[in-house]
């Protein structure tokens, strides 16, 4: 049975429908349409999951396009993304009107693409907010707790309140803005340390599960590979080797510093991080040359220092 969910692409330009179909068939199903008409026509009889819809096409338009699918059963809660070369503010209005979820202007990034459709379903609740983004968007709430830029922090948790999570995360969530609402600032501070708390203990949690063995020597390749990235400013790819690196039974400290590692290339600062992984690497070098328990692989060995 075929779960993938589906995406319609509207857009009268055959390159435009080719290249988003080859960037998005990877994971969704799309159904690529050269008119407004024909996507209307579509939706009388099949559904969506989305609609990506380009703005500027000729005879109709795509404000004319939605207006018809927002009268169709299959068409009233559709979420629907602008594709527009031009986001004047008569689009927006007239967009916002009809319920469009994003405006996303062309010419687009494919891994940009990819995030902003994920963001509208984890919004939806089709799609869960993977743990080290709950992290990466907490962390920065707290960041900004400790600057007491209180009023981003309200946007920035009413924003997160829409996503998927656990109940748990959730009402704590709820927990912080209601003691900003009061005045409370220190308690929403420990609150949301106390969010912060939990959410690294789901990520031990998900790392612990059925972890891998690897080798010492295996690890050295990876690490090496990934400073190879790094100097060569593949700053994705390695960011994507340091996570798959997360499945293997690693020693606490290398899995701290792997987790800091991981932070900084996510803001790009492939500097810091390019120092944490020459320690590491460092460190795995030592063990290698002293091996600890009669064992050239990591299962079970918990080392007292990252030195």
């Amino acid at each position: 049975m075929n779960n993938r969910m589906k995406i319609m692409v509207v857009d009268d330009n055959t390159v435009n429908l080719a290249t988003i179909e080859q960037e998005l068939s990877d994971r969704y199903d799309i159904v690529p349409m050269l008119t407004g008409r024909r996507a209307i026509k579509y939706l009388y009889r099949e559904t969506c999951d989305m609609i990506l819809l380009d703005v500027q096409m000729p005879i109709m338009d795509g404000i004319e396009t939605l207006r018809e699918i927002r009268t169709q059963e299959n068409g009233v809660d559709v979420p629907v993304i602008f594709l527009t070369a031009r986001r004047d503010a008569q689009t927006v209005l007239e967009g916002s009107k009809l319920g469009i979820v994003d405006f996303i202007t062309k010419p687009f990034d494919a891994d940009n693409l990819k995030m902003r459709i994920d963001n509208v379903f984890k919004k939806l609740g089709i799609l869960p907010l993977e743990n080290d983004e709950l992290l990466e968007r907490m962390q920065d709430i707290y960041n900004r707790l400790l600057d007491l830029d209180e009023e981003a922090v309200k946007k920035q948790i009413d924003e997160m309140l829409q996503f998927k999570m656990e109940d748990d995360i959730l009402g704590r969530l709820n927990n912080v803005k209601m003691k900003l609402d009061s005045g409370n600032t220190e308690g929403a501070i420990e609150m949301t340390e106390r969010i912060l708390e939990m959410i690294d203990h789901m990520m031990e949690g998900d790392d612990s599960g059925s972890l891998s063995p690897i080798s010492m020597p295996e690890i050295i390749t990876v690490l090496n590979a990934t400073l190879d990235e790094l100097e060569d400013f593949k700053t994705k790819e390695a960011l994507e080797r340091l996570k798959g690196l997360r499945g293997y039974d690693i020693p606490n400290d290398i899995r701290h510093n792997l987790k800091d590692a991981i932070k900084y290339l996510k803001n790009y600062d492939d500097i810091e991080a390019k120092k944490i992984v020459e320690e590491m690497l460092m460190f795995v070098k030592v063990k290698e040359d002293k091996p600890t328990e009669e064992t050239n692989h990591f299962g079970g060995y918990h080392s007292s220092r990252l030195s």
